[in-house]
Parts: structure tokens; sequence; C-alpha cells
């Protein structure tokens, strides 16, 4: 990986911002030529379309390119002091020219969304080290139970023949009855640093359609299921009756639905069946959100359909909570239309 790459592969660069910093558009990419240290040294660097950076440092003295600065064997305090300019200018740019997203590439980030409008799961990301502090875990809420693990690697550590350096894979359980079948489509590998005869890697790369993702991300989120956390049309029905009972103007987080149906470790089961409304009917689904009030990501609406009821947010944006969560045994009802069967929280 070079030093660019480790700068700027989770970063996603602005237009706008690299001309204020004073990149020059050149038509194909934006460049950018700065002195540091001393101006003893200038950095070239150029941003393309597809977010890829390309730089090179030139000693100014010398006028040539300043080759140490690529070469690991060389370890003195001289070329350290270098790179570490070097690396701390293009941190600068990163800072002022880019937003950061929680992975490098961009199919990774619209299933990692997917993921969390369906199981209402983000990543979490356990490493301190370096090297794997950009890989993130996705698991059950009730179990803990990793279903999925995404990580940016060298891409010949999947496939040997690959010209790429480094890729987003997304790390599966899957059924062993299909892994010799799964390993046969294009995009599909044994596990990076797993179990082969359990678990896949999948590039990240668009190689298959977020669809087609998403279809194993949910095979591996089942077969890493509880069975008490797995999904029946039982509990699809009393999620949406207690969804139902909310009146307009409150809102119930997922916790509390769970809660209220005696399975209190299961909120974010409770999320992927709020995201499922769709396929069983008119639900007012807006009415649910996470524990601090928060809306669904990407949903633009609900905030609209909330606020239509006289739902008040906070300036963070997430909803007053101490204004409208609806508690429905202080409200004097037993929540939806099974009597005895919801222990809501209380305030």
């Amino acid at each position: 990986m070079t030093i660019e790459q480790k700068v700027f592969s989770r970063m996603r660069f602005s237009r706008k911002r690299l001309a204020e910093y004073g990149f020059v558009d050149k038509g194909t990419c934006f460049s950018l030529s700065k002195e540091f240290m001393g101006g003893d040294f200038t950095a070239e660097i150029r941003v393309y379309e597809n977010g890829s950076v390309r730089g090179r440092v030139l000693d100014n003295m010398m006028g040539e390119e300043y080759i140490p600065l690529r070469m690991p064997n060389y370890s003195g305090a001289f070329v350290g002091s270098v790179r570490e300019a070097y690396e701390a200018l293009l941190r600068d740019i990163a800072e002022k020219c880019c937003d950061e997203v929680a992975f490098a590439s961009d199919q990774s980030n619209r299933v990692a969304a997917a993921i969390l409008r369906r199981y209402a799961v983000e990543p979490d990301f356990p490493w301190e080290s370096e090297r794997y502090s950009a890989a993130g875990v996705f698991r059950h809420s009730d179990n803990n139970k990793w279903f999925g693990l995404i990580m940016n690697i060298d891409r010949r550590l999947l496939d040997k023949e690959s010209d790429e350096e480094a890729t987003d894979v997304l790390n599966l359980k899957a059924d062993e009855s299909k892994i010799a079948v799964l390993h046969r489509i294009k995009g599909i590998y044994p596990a990076y640093h797993m179990n082969h005869s359990k678990w896949i890697s999948v590039t990240l790369d668009d190689t298959l359609g977020d669809s087609d993702v998403m279809d194993l991300v949910d095979e591996s989120f089942r077969l890493t299921s509880d069975p008490a956390g797995v999904m029946n049309e039982k509990l699809i029905s009393e999620v949406y009756a207690v969804a139902d009972s909310i009146p307009p103007g409150k809102v119930m987080s997922y916790g509390q639905i769970a809660a209220a149906l005696g399975r209190p470790k299961n909120s974010r089961l409770v999320g992927k069946i709020m995201s499922m409304a769709d396929r069983y009917g008119d639900h007012p689904c807006h009415r649910v959100v996470n524990h601090a009030g928060r809306t669904v990501p990407g949903w633009h609406e609900q905030r609209e359909l909330l606020e239509a009821e006289g739902v008040a947010f906070r300036e963070n944006g997430n909803v007053d909570m101490s204004r409208h969560r609806y508690d429905p045994v202080s409200a004097g009802t037993d929540g939806y239309e099974q009597p005895g069967q919801v222990r809501g929280e209380r305030k």
C-alpha cells in the first residue's frame, strides 16, 4: 500500500474544496505542486476522477525525484523525517478536502448502509493495530456473533494472478453444502483468514451486484442467529401490532418494542422487521426510532412524517424522546391487540 493509499483509501474528495486548497483542474485530474520542509522538497500530487491519488516528491537541490521515500529499506532519521512531513501534508489535504467514509470501496459503504436498514446493525472496529483498524465487524445484538466482516486486503491473497493490489472483501458464513458451488462464482473466494469450509470472501468491487451480496448477507445472518432470535411470521405480526398501537405524535424505540414482546435482546431484529414493512401492509413504521431518537439513515420522509404529526426534533437531528417517547403501560393500554403480552419499558 502506498503512502497515498494509506491516507486516502477511506476519503472522498470535494472538487470545491480541492480548488479552495490550491489544486488546479487539469481536466483529467486535479493537480497541486507544494513545497515543504523549508523549501527543500516539492510534493506533486494528482487527484483523479475515480478518487485515486498519485504523488511524487522532488528533491529541489538535486532537481530529481526523491527515491528513498518509497524504499522501505531506507530507514535513516532524515528519510524518516521526509516521509513524516510528506504524510503530514497529505493528511492536511485529507482533512480540508475530503469526507471520511467507513470503508474504501463505494460498494462496501452501500452494503453497510443496506445492512443498517435491514438489520439495524452498524459495524464496530475492534482492532487497534494500523493494519486492521479499518476492518469492520457486523454482529448480532443478542448473541454478539459475527455475521460479516469487511476489510481491505491485498487482492493477491485471494487471487495470485490478479494485478490489483488492495480491495475490500466481505467475509460471510455460508451453507457448507453450497461452498464449492459458491467458489465457482466470480467475485467469491475461500474466506481470507477464516475457516474455508464455513466462510467465504466476497470482493466488494461491483463484481457482484448489491442485491446478490445482500442475499449472501441474509444467509450468513440466518446461519449465525440463535434459534430464539430467528425471525418468524408470529414475531413479525406481533412487532407490527405494537407499531400500530403507537399514536400520532409519539414514537417507540426498537428496544421498547423488543422488551414489550419479552425479547429485550432482539432490538436489531425489530429493526429488520421494520425495514420489511412494505411486504406486510401499511404500518406506521415511521413512529419507530432507535433508543436515542435517531431516524433511519437515508429515509428522509420519516422526519417529514413525524413533524407532520407534531413530533419535535433536537438540534442533533434526533427525536426529542423526553417529550414524544410512548410508553403503553403509563398510557393505560396493553400496547396492542393481545392483552397481557406487552411489558413496555417505563420512563
